[in-house]
């Protein structure tokens, strides 16, 4: 279990939470998308603070070597012409 945040990247929600290693990006997504009532016609992604990374969905957050009290931001993928 790790100690994280998850925000939007543009700060409007946050939430710590503690989180498996075994949990998939993608399922930590799926959960904020539900959790939050987040438009399901949009596409997200979700970056590692620390980093700078963009995650992989099938990653597990043990596989990207989460540590304590690190922040991942969910970020909208805007397509071109999209508003």
């Amino acid at each position: 279990m790790a100690s994280v945040v998850v925000r939007m990247a543009d700060g409007t929600r946050k939430a710590a939470v503690n989180l498996p290693g075994t949990l998939t990006i993608g399922q930590l997504l799926q959960t904020t998308q539900q959790k939050w009532s987040l438009p399901s016609n949009a596409n997200y992604a979700v970056r590692l603070d620390r980093t700078g990374e963009q995650l992989d969905s099938s990653a597990t957050l043990d596989s990207v070597g989460v540590e304590e009290n690190d922040v991942f931001s969910v970020l909208p993928i805007l397509e071109a012409g999209q508003k």
